[in-house]
């Protein structure tokens, strides 16, 4: 045990690590020519076990055979250089307090911890949060709670480690960071909303996952909607849900798919292999695509080709090509294109489509919004944007929510564990597309950040003044 601590905060170690982390990052930077950077995130930095491409690394007209290569992951380099961290800071740096001195810097510990811990949930912030022309003094405000908690731990600090007191606060704030973003990456959520002038919607689009949803439309009083999730779309796949009178069958799940075009207009050989589809597919060509490299900032448009059997003889009954193309939240609501059919007399309409989120409070009351107005100003002569600004109504009624709020760039609203950026706007200006980010852990980049300049400080004046005492 004593070897592998000593091994731990060893500098080869540490080196070792760094070397590593260079090549991760390298790789990643090179997966991102063929793959879209959310795909390059889960394959190489969200995992324990990163598997690298190799023909990442050559020329693409190589051909060179596509193997992957076992590595460490972002997450388990992650844990490492943490765990480094740590075996440095205990060894280099440890307790020199004794006696009720230690209880006190203990006590005070403690204290910055509470501090700490209510800055993260929210202490001295308001439940519906959103601003008018008050940027500066809201980050202001955030490095003030942080500065706080950053002078409470230094207390602590200098009661158990004295003269060292700077450059331990200054390793915990980088230890903090770390900590932070592995949490970041586990739990924090993006999501869109998009809603046009006048329309309330009371649900997020989660743009990073997909779902294939059975709306039956039949009963005018309310819609019945069926979701099949991501994961199960798998080439081959006969999914059997049982509020559904059929079964689904993926003949083939796309990564990316062309944007609908006329199916005439196709050259034949295109046409040649094409399924005998229903729908929007008897008339509109939609092909498997490459996949959309990160680098260019374009997404992937994903696609799934399904076929619907008869649970009881397994005759087909209507074979489907579904794309992102056709949900309107991806175009903007520039297109919108359900697939409509019936079975057994009910009416369905399907979307492939972001995993959709309704939207709810921590008290767990329903919320909506509502596009009250859209403003997009442009710089005089020019198409270049200058601002655009959302004014929303916000309506909670369990909770006894009812404002209008303003939502601007740089200027969000932050309500329910989340915050709603001023991200672009519909077509003709009819309406915005807001960036909805949960993340608990916002405010630790704050924290660090203070916590690392107040030891940093500390360190700074406590060397300067025995370079002075040395000096006379």
């Amino acid at each position: 045990m004593n070897k592998l601590f000593d091994f731990l905060q060893s500098l080869k170690f540490t080196v070792l690590l760094l070397v590593l982390s260079m090549v991760l990052v390298f790789a990643g930077t090179l997966a991102q020519v063929d793959k879209g950077i959310w795909n390059v995130m889960d394959q190489y930095f969200r995992c324990y076990i990163a598997l690298i491409d190799l023909p990442v690394f050559f020329p693409r007209d190589l051909n060179i055979p596509a193997i992957q290569i076992p590595f460490p992951g972002g997450f388990l380099l992650g844990w490492l250089l943490t765990f480094n961290l740590i075996a440095v800071h205990s060894q280099t740096f440890k307790v020199l307090a004794t006696g009720g001195r230690r209880v006190a810097g203990i006590v005070v510990f403690a204290l910055g911890v509470l501090v700490v811990v209510g800055v993260m949930f929210g202490w001295g912030t308001s439940s519906v949060a959103a601003t008018e022309d008050d940027a500066f003094w809201r980050v202001f405000l955030r490095l003030g709670r942080g500065t706080l908690a950053a002078i409470a731990l230094y207390a602590a600090c200098v009661l158990l480690y004295r003269q060292r007191a700077g450059m331990v606060l200054l390793h915990g704030g980088i230890l903090f960071l770390l900590i932070g973003e592995f949490f970041t990456a586990l739990f924090a959520v993006e999501a869109t909303m998009t809603i046009k002038e006048g329309e309330t919607v009371n649900y997020l689009d989660r743009s990073q996952q997909l779902e294939l949803s059975f709306t039956e439309t039949s009963n005018p009083d309310f819609d019945t909607v069926t979701v099949i999730p991501q994961r199960l779309l798998k080439d081959g796949a006969e999914i059997d849900a049982d509020a559904l009178p059929f079964i689904v069958k993926v003949h083939h799940y796309m990564e990316n798919s062309t944007r609908p075009q006329p199916l005439q207009s196709v050259p034949d050989q295109f046409k040649a292999n094409y399924p005998q589809y229903e729908g929007f597919g008897s008339r509109l060509y939609i092909g498997e695509s490459r996949e959309v490299s990160g680098a260019t900032g374009q997404r992937n448009a994903q696609a799934v080709d399904v076929e619907l059997l008869e649970r009881q003889t397994g005759k087909s009954l209507g074979r489907y090509i579904l794309s992102l193309w056709m949900y309107p939240n991806f175009v903007n609501r520039s297109w919108e294109m359900p697939t409509n059919f019936t079975v057994d007399g009910k009416a369905y309409e399907a979307y492939f489509r972001f995993r959709r989120e309704y939207a709810k409070a921590p008290s767990g009351n329903p919320y909506s919004i509502k596009l009250v107005d859209f403003v997009h100003e442009k710089y005089e002569g020019t198409q270049t944007p200058k601002d655009f600004a959302s004014r929303i109504l916000l309506v909670n009624e369990g909770d006894g929510v009812e404002r209008e709020l303003r939502i601007w760039m740089n200027n969000p609203l932050r309500y329910a564990r989340r915050t709603f950026y001023q991200s672009g706007y519909l077509p003709d200006d009819g309406g915005t597309v807001l960036q909805v980010v949960r993340n608990d852990t916002w405010m630790i980049p704050y924290l660090s950040c203070m916590i690392v300049f107040v030891g940093m400080a500390a360190q700074f004046i406590q060397s300067f003044t025995r370079y002075l005492r040395r000096d006379v």
